[in-house]
């Protein structure tokens, strides 16, 4: 049975009863939208979704340019094997299915980082997001931690309840330390 995801090709969309749902993703706003919110990192300026695609690291060391290319050594059976960040060659760590990463992998903690940092550089997207009854990434498959995720609880809880999600991934680049949980893996 082929699965078809449901993509609203606008910027919200209007439950039955009213409620207004933010679409998070690049055929919806695309203010809220990994392709398109473009920050700094490790001296690279460069889209959310190209600064976390191009810090995997897949068997061979193949290390993808774009987004393009991870999603294609992904497709052609290539396993990833580890993490590029900054300086740090980090472990991958999957969840139990083996089929994404949990909220505890240093790359989703990147992740994470890179939209905090993003939206304390634009925090009128949040005032925005507020207008909102909820927010969907019809993409989101199994990540852990989507950018609807992410403006959901920046909406509920400030943009700086993002920061103890990759409290881990920020001592190591900012001290060099990891954690003895890190070290372990």
């Amino acid at each position: 049975m082929t699965r078809f995801r449901t993509v609203i090709e606008a910027p919200f969309r209007k439950t039955p009863d009213g409620k207004r749902i933010l679409q998070c993703h690049s055929r919806g706003d695309r203010r809220f939208s990994p392709f398109c919110c473009f920050l700094e990192a490790f001296g690279q300026t460069n889209s959310i979704e190209n600064h976390y695609q191009r810090a995997k690291v897949f068997e061979g060391e193949l290390h993808p340019k774009d987004w393009k290319q991870a999603k294609h050594f992904k497709k052609s059976g290539l396993k990833q094997t580890s993490w590029q960040i900054g300086p740090y060659r980090l472990p991958c760590v999957t969840n139990t299915d083996g089929n994404s990463f949990p909220l505890e992998d240093l790359g989703i903690q990147f992740y994470i980082a890179l939209w905090h940092k993003y939206l304390l550089a634009n925090s009128n997207l949040i005032a925005i997001a507020t207008e909102f009854d909820d927010y969907e990434d019809p993409f989101k498959g199994k990540f852990p931690f989507c950018q609807a995720d992410v403006i959901r609880q920046c909406v509920h809880k400030g943009i700086d309840s993002l920061r103890p999600m990759y409290a881990e991934l920020h001592l190591l680049l900012k001290y060099g330390r990891v954690s003895p949980a890190t070290s372990n893996r």
